[in-house]
């Protein structure tokens, strides 16, 4: 059940990103990747698989800005970067 919920959140997440980033007054890609890598650790930490995870961040955005740019592609490193983090900090607090 915890893994639905994060994935659902995970989801509600990119989808989030992905509708912002895709406004036409938006012009503000270091809060976009900040948001992308929270919301992928934040995923993985609540227990989602990392590949879920960083599919159900970055995917949206893919989805919404592709057509415009390639440079959208760096969403996956970013997200992936944020799922590693995130399940390292769930490890460290699991060991103590």
């Amino acid at each position: 059940m915890q893994i639905l919920l994060g994935s659902a959140l995970a989801l509600c997440a990119g989808l989030g990103i992905a509708w912002v980033d895709s406004r036409p007054g938006w012009d503000d890609t270091g809060m976009t990747v900040g948001a992308l890598v929270i919301a992928a650790a934040l995923a993985a930490f609540a227990r989602v698989p990392p590949w879920l995870a960083a599919i159900l961040v970055a995917g949206p955005i893919l989805v919404a800005e592709l057509p415009f740019s390639t440079g959208v592609f760096l969403a996956i490193p970013l997200a992936i970067t944020g799922v590693y983090a995130g399940a390292f900090v769930r490890r460290l607090f699991a060991g103590s």
